[in-house]
């Protein structure tokens, strides 16, 4: 039997050479047999002790029987050093005599499979090619069905298996080389299907191929209890395609392969790769001496260049298509979309730079459209607040509240307030009846009237100054709406110069119907004085002054009982100076009372 070794090809020969090593080097140095010296200076191998050569160097040299006796154990430690080496797993291999059988998946393209002769072919077969000649092996590789070459490895029929994906579990029964490659697994469906990803496979009917490591996957994550399994992942894609259960779980290089080469239309992959998994040369438990011999045969090709040539013979292809799927997938799903934004967002710019340029005119227009009328309204404004408070009449606007009664006053002029003797302040705090004299009911009334029935009136009153004293006013009112609300407006007129004009007038008119029943009276006393003067005048001279003079002073007498307005007529005067050489009603009267 060869030494165990492990996943990394170090086994237990390195550590018995470092014993005899260290065994050695006790009997050269150390006094006493070489039995004692060895029992006493070995490293102690089997108890895991690690052997010092300070601690050997402060020894004295050996004498000539100790010598001999470690010349005879170094001559013995020399024949066993080449013995295990030709026992060795490499000096084993290297003569060709063990033909090393490798067993493989016949249909897992690009990786392992039968070309169309019939020999196996792919990255797998390839790249075992080139470790076996590295190391000048002698294998012989038969592919077939996957579930055939895993139980024939498993049961030891075969020495290793081109590729697997390694597992803790599969490492349990197993034996794995270092890992030559990582493989992504993916999710293919049909074209519309609602699983985009892991998450969406639970309870859904999953396709893989049969014992494959996506199988062991699926059973694991407990995904499902619907699992199909079929001969090879082509198998599993294919039934996917013809339209039956919902998805299927393969490698994803091998996957789009199949659906390139058979141009199915119908299947894509789906969300991100599953988890990528290390992919290694397998080998049965009984052949893990090859491990070493083949990790060793890895790194010589790596480091010689050849693998990175099977790599992108095998993969380029992929790897090239990929970067162009990749590249139209980002053409198509953000750099298009981009640079459609970008238009979009480039003439919705320039739309955007026309509508407010056309905005910003209309602005302006309006701006100075704005500014004409508040500068027409302002003018108007002063217009009015001319108009308003300069005009002759007093102006009142009080808002008619619920019920019909009026409230305070919402605006007077200064007219109103010069009249009435108040500031605008304190008269806009008063109602009508406040500056009216008129009873409460009868203001209220009157506003009423107005607001409900006839929406103008027209009447006289008196206004009360702050002061207490009043004065005449003719009033004219109107109706006002703005909106839900009602107003009305008084435009009182102070009407005390027309009072006592037409108090004169009715004066006069008094004293013009006075003067005339006392004409009248006169006329009917003066009449014969009169008649006598005039018969008198035509008389001599001598004898027609008594009579005159007489009849004078009858006429004085009458004149007395008039008033003395009348002596200031100037007809009268004019007669008395005329016919009597009286010159005014005072020398009447001196005369009279001479």
């Amino acid at each position: 039997m060869y030494l165990k070794t492990g996943r990394d090809g170090k086994g237990d020969f390195a550590g018995l050479n470092s014993y005899f090593k260290c065994f050695i080097l006790s009997l050269f140095l150390h006094k006493g047999s070489p039995a004692e010296s060895a029992k006493k200076r070995s490293c102690g191998y089997l108890s895991g002790l690690k052997c010092s050569s300070d601690s050997v160097s402060a020894q004295p040299p050996l004498n000539s029987a100790a010598f001999l006796s470690a010349r005879l154990l170094f001559t013995l430690y020399i024949l066993l050093f080449f013995l295990l080496f030709i026992l060795s797993p490499a000096s084993a291999l290297a003569d060709g005599s063990r033909v090393i059988t490798a067993g493989g998946d016949d249909n897992f393209t690009p990786y392992e499979y039968l070309d169309h002769s019939g020999q196996p072919s792919g990255f797998n077969v390839e790249l075992l090619r080139a470790v076996s000649d590295e190391m000048g092996l002698n294998v012989s590789i038969k592919l077939t069905p996957w579930y055939e070459a895993r139980g024939d490895l498993e049961a030891g029929r075969i020495d290793m298996m081109t590729g697997m994906f390694y597992s803790k579990d599969r490492d349990v029964v197993l034996n794995f080389s270092s890992p030559y490659i990582l493989v992504s697994q993916g999710i293919f469906v049909r074209v519309g299907s609602e699983i985009k990803g892991p998450e969406d496979l639970y309870g859904k009917e999953i396709i893989v191929e049969n014992s494959d490591y996506l199988h062991d996957y699926v059973i694991s994550m407990g995904f499902s209890d619907d699992i199909i399994t079929q001969d090879s992942q082509s198998e599993a894609l294919f039934l996917l395609a013809s339209g039956k259960y919902d998805c299927a779980l393969l490698t994803k290089i091998h996957g789009e392969d199949l659906i390139n080469r058979y141009d199915l239309r119908n299947v894509v992959a789906v969300g991100p790769p599953i988890e990528p998994r290390e992919y290694c040369f397998a080998f049965s438990a009984d052949s893990s001496d090859l491990i070493p011999v083949f990790n060793e045969g890895l790194a010589i090709v790596k480091k010689k260049g050849r693998y990175d040539e099977i790599y992108d013979k095998w993969f380029g292809v992929y790897e090239e298509r990929e970067f162009y799927s990749t590249l139209v997938n980002f053409v198509l799903f953000f750099l298009l979309p981009a640079l459609f934004l970008l238009v979009v967002a480039l003439v919705w710019s320039l739309s955007l730079r026309r509508e407010v340029v056309r905005k910003s005119s209309e602005l302006k227009e309006e701006l100075i459209r704005q500014r004409e009328i508040k500068a027409a309204l302002k003018e108007s404004e002063n217009k009015y607040y001319e108009l308003f408070n300069n005009i002759n009449e007093a102006v009142f606007l009080n808002e008619i509240l619920p019920g019909g009664k009026g409230g305070t006053f919402a605006e007077v002029n200064e007219t109103a307030c010069r009249r009435l003797g108040y500031s605008r302040d304190e008269l806009l705090r008063l109602k009508v009846q406040d500056v009216v004299r008129l009873p409460v009911q009868k203001c209220d009334a009157i506003q009423a009237d107005i607001a409900d029935k006839e929406g103008y009136a027209s009447y006289h009153t008196e206004h009360i100054r702050k002061d207490g004293s009043v004065f005449p006013v003719h009033v004219k009112a109107r109706l006002l709406e703005f909106g839900s609300r009602k107003y009305i407006l008084q435009l009182a007129r102070d009407i005390t110069e027309e009072v006592e004009s037409r108090k004169r007038e009715t004066d006069a008119l008094k004293q013009i119907e006075h003067n005339l029943s006392q004409l009248a009276i006169l006329n009917d006393e003066i009449r014969n004085p009169l008649t006598v003067i005039v018969g008198a005048l035509d008389m001599d001279m001598k004898d027609s002054t008594g009579i005159i003079l007489n009849q004078a002073k009858e006429i004085d007498s009458i004149v007395k009982r008039l008033d003395h307005g009348w002596l200031e007529s100037a007809k009268i005067q004019e007669y008395l100076k005329k016919h009597l050489g009286i010159d005014d009603a005072e020398d009447v009267r001196d005369e009279e009372s001479g």
